[in-house]
């Protein structure tokens, strides 16, 4: 008998399932896959159908999940591949109500019908809106976590029944950002806000300069060139405060043919030169560090822009080329990326200990691909796997080859070695024993009681590294996972 037959003990074999082929699922960039079944739904009953005859996992959409999602050997319930994606606007009370598959892009195209606008968001808008939500994406600026805009949640229990949380329920933070051990979640409500146009600006310049130039701004992120100076680090700062009245976009711009605008012209097409010649990725970083580059560029947002946040250009990024001031933040395709989060009055140490790091690797030949990114989520969450639940925190991005994630995870870990507090970005994190003491243990025995409550079947599995994590069970091994065969 093989996997796809195998039904939960004492239960009838109901619905024989419907794919049968093993699919290859991957992980962002790839680094992470397995062959799973796949299944997709056009309705709830269906769902809640399967999941009382199967063992099953649930996967989202694409971005921010490297894998933590991926179980080999399991019945897969595609959520962005289904299409249980309604959405549905409640402008007296300002929420919008949406399934499974609905995406970050069209539920915000649904908002803006009705002059709304998320919160916040993550920069990837091909998520599924509950996948982003329950692996704690985040933007960044006041109520960077997405799913601190969550007011009601209702999901599958393990015998197909919908259980509905609320916020002020004690149970609905830990189902808020479950990272898996909660599912299928079948809908969502989120609060909205109005729209409002703001003043976008991106500069080249120095870490020293960045409290003074972000002063006054709502959400800032900035990203450091990793092999100029540790001391004062070349950065690329992004601020957005509300526009003011009379405020106008502007540009500056080097001498023609100067070093200066010959550095600019490299650094604006950084993107394709690290790709096409990696080896030059070092000295062309030390030439830019010894020119001292200097740029500024404002935008005045449209209030009906989709990605704002991110991009503050009109259109979305997928429909110009990359650009390196107002693109930087929103494009990972040259590069895998490994995130984590700090205390946000420590980001600047963290930032320096890790580009002494990577500094003295070179001798074992790594080297750190693309722009150190960090993101400050400036207020607290209520939620309890946020990674600024305990306070204002920076979300910080390291990239690499895709071949050399391992050494993303080694940078991780020294980080983890020397400074308190660092939490996972659930996504896109190596999820290792150590975080466990800055989650706190009593609030992933809250979560890990959420989960056996709601399944004591254990039919929903979650990942093997999320199961060890929680003590949820012994972590199945794919190798030995038995594959389906004909009778």
């Amino acid at each position: 008998m093989g996997i796809l037959d195998k039904v939960l003990p004492g239960r009838s074999k109901k619905d024989i399932l419907s794919e049968k082929a093993a699919e290859r699922i991957h992980s962002w960039m790839k680094v992470f896959f397995g062959d799973v079944y796949p299944h997709r739904f056009t309705s709830d009953e269906k769902l809640a159908d399967f999941i009382r005859e199967n063992e099953y996992s649930c996967v989202g959409q694409s971005h921010s999940y490297n894998g933590v999602q991926v179980v080999p050997g399991m019945n897969a319930v595609l959520m962005g591949k289904s299409t249980l994606d309604e959405c549905d606007c409640n402008v007296s009370s300002g929420t919008i109500t949406c399934g499974p598959s609905t995406t970050i892009e069209e539920l915000k195209r649904v908002l803006l019908e009705h002059d709304l606008k998320m919160f916040n968001s993550g920069n990837y808008m091909a998520q599924t809106v509950i996948g982003a939500l329950v692996t704690g994406t985040h933007g960044y600026g006041e109520k960077a976590t997405m799913a601190d805009g969550i007011t009601e949640l209702t999901f599958l229990n393990g015998r197909g029944m919908p259980v509905t949380l609320k916020r002020g329920d004690p149970d609905f933070p830990y189902a808020a950002i479950s990272f898996g051990t909660i599912g299928p979640i079948i809908s969502v409500t989120l609060e909205a806000t109005e729209l409002v146009s703001y003043q976008s600006d991106a500069w080249i310049t120095r870490l020293s300069k960045k409290d003074l130039l972000k002063k006054g701004s709502v959400a800032t992120s900035w990203a450091v060139v990793p092999y100029s100076d540790p001391e004062d680090p070349l950065i690329m700062l992004h601020s957005l405060r509300p526009a003011s009245e009379g405020k106008q976009a502007q540009k500056t711009k080097p001498k023609l043919f100067s070093w200066s605008w010959l550095a600019m012209l490299i650094i604006e097409r950084y993107w394709a030169i690290d790709r096409m010649f990696p080896r030059f990725r070092r000295p062309l970083q030390r030439l830019a560090n010894r020119l001292n580059i200097r740029s500024h560029r404002r935008t005045i947002t449209d209030k009906r822009d989709l990605d704002y946040l991110y991009d503050p250009e009109p259109l979305l990024k997928s429909q110009r080329s990359p650009d390196i001031l107002t693109g930087l933040f929103s494009t990972t395709h040259t590069a895998y990326n490994l995130a984590f989060h700090v205390p946000l009055d420590r980001a600047e140490d963290v930032v320096k200990f890790i580009m002494i790091e990577v500094e003295k690797w070179q001798s074992l030949r790594f080297y750190m691909k693309s722009l150190i990114g960090v993101r400050e989520l400036s207020d607290k969450s209520s939620l309890p796997l946020a990674g600024n639940f305990r306070g204002p925190t920076a979300a910080i991005d390291l990239f690499a080859d895709t071949r050399d994630y391992a050494w993303l995870e080694r940078l991780q870990r020294e980080v983890l070695s020397y400074f308190d507090d660092v939490r996972p970005h659930w996504g896109k994190s190596a999820i290792v024993p150590e975080f466990a003491g800055s989650l706190g243990y009593e609030e992933m025995e809250r979560l890990s009681d959420l989960h056996r409550h709601h399944y004591p079947e254990g039919n929903l599995k979650p990942n093997e590294r999320v199961r060890k994590l929680f003590d949820l069970g012994r972590p199945m091994a794919s190798a030995s996972i038995e594959m389906v065969r004909s009778d």
